[in-house]
């Protein structure tokens, strides 16, 4: 294989160490992909990512990836620690033959997302959300979504106010303890409450939610334990109709979070001892009910049970997603010609 490109991750970007953090790269076109798109197979599945050591592999999952539009989606797990004093060098390889990973390779997609519940990138062609996770969290759709609306880093779906995607109940959405739920969104501004991601029995019993009040224009979380004691936690930041990325968080502690763009927007300490557990399914655009759902775009929805991510996590992760392109700067490394370039792309345009 090939050392084709070079990704250097802007060390300023990163505000404190972090350890396996799952980073994103964006294939875009632009010059310092040249190597990459004059050698790679179509689809990505022959892309190898290394350290600087150029020995140690790092798990990928390649969403997207064509040669001839020069666009992508890939994400990785970088093992071992994140620096937020120095720079870090991932080199990108690939050799134009190689077959893609199984899922459940060693550094396959599994790999990527082995602390996550569901990840569910909504980026996909059509049909039911895909889970990356190996959890077999899908989310079975309902109502007719727009897909691939480019609202964001990559595609997404445009959702009506009746579309949305129901998992079905299962361990690993049971969030017990505590737990990381994170989207990104756009709201069309015409609705009023419009769920996120849910999960629970409503107001008498168990639940968890995620959602924008139109009203006051900021997000707001749910949390109910049986019985239905409520903790309320509402943003100070009217979001307006831009897109934006949300993170709602529970620790150890029963601290409360919620995050916008990267950055503390609401806290509060919770008087529930443990989250909601239920046999409910769990919804992302809408209650899971169905009702009061996101008229508007939606994309990457995450859950993490388990683990409250924390601040530095939360904003290195909105600098990747938000700014890519000045998150880390790419340079090409070999056999990227104009000529070399041109013919890989024509001959991959006449398959």
């Amino acid at each position: 294989m090939a050392h084709v490109a070079t990704i250097t991750i802007d060390h300023t970007k990163v505000p404190g160490d972090l350890t396996d953090y799952v980073g994103l790269i964006v294939p875009d076109g632009s010059a310092g992909y040249a190597a990459l798109y004059a050698l790679c197979l179509e689809g990505g599945g022959d892309i190898r990512l290394f350290k600087s050591d150029d020995t140690t592999e790092i798990a990928r999952e390649i969403v997207s990836f064509s040669v001839s539009a020069e666009t992508g989606e890939i994400h990785y797990k970088y093992s071992g620690t994140l620096s937020s004093s120095v720079d870090t060098d991932i080199h990108v390889y690939a050799d134009g033959s190689s077959s893609d990973y199984a899922v459940g390779a060693t550094y396959g997609r599994n790999a990527v997302w082995t602390d996550y519940s569901a990840v569910w990138h909504l980026s996909m062609a059509s049909g039911n959300s895909l889970d990356s996770t190996g959890n077999s969290n899908a989310g079975t759709v309902n109502g007719n979504p727009v897909y691939e609306d480019t609202t964001f880093f990559a595609d997404g779906v445009d959702l009506d106010g009746n579309d949305y995607f129901l998992s079905a109940d299962s361990n690993e959405l049971d969030l017990t303890g505590a737990f990381t739920v994170s989207t990104w969104a756009k709201h069309d501004g015409t609705g009023d409450s419009e769920y996120l991601v849910s999960k629970g029995e409503g107001v008498s019993g168990q639940s968890l939610a995620l959602f924008y009040k139109v009203s006051t224009g900021s997000l707001r979380a749910i949390l109910r334990t049986g019985g239905g004691a409520q903790n309320l936690i509402t943003g100070s930041t009217n979001v307006g109709t831009s897109a934006y990325m949300a993170h709602f968080t529970k620790n150890g502690s029963n601290q409360l979070d919620l995050y916008l763009n990267g950055a503390s927007d609401a806290s509060t300490v919770s008087g529930a001892t443990q989250s909601p557990s239920d046999t409910t399914s769990m919804a992302v655009g809408a209650f899971n009910t169905g009702a009061s759902g996101v008229d508007g775009q939606m994309c990457e929805t995450r859950v993490l049970k388990g683990t409250a991510l924390s601040a530095n996590w939360i904003t290195t992760e909105y600098n990747n997603q938000n700014s890519y392109s000045t998150f880390y700067s790419v340079a090409a490394v070999a056999g990227g010609s104009t000529s070399a370039q041109a013919a890989r792309r024509g001959a991959v345009m006449m398959m």
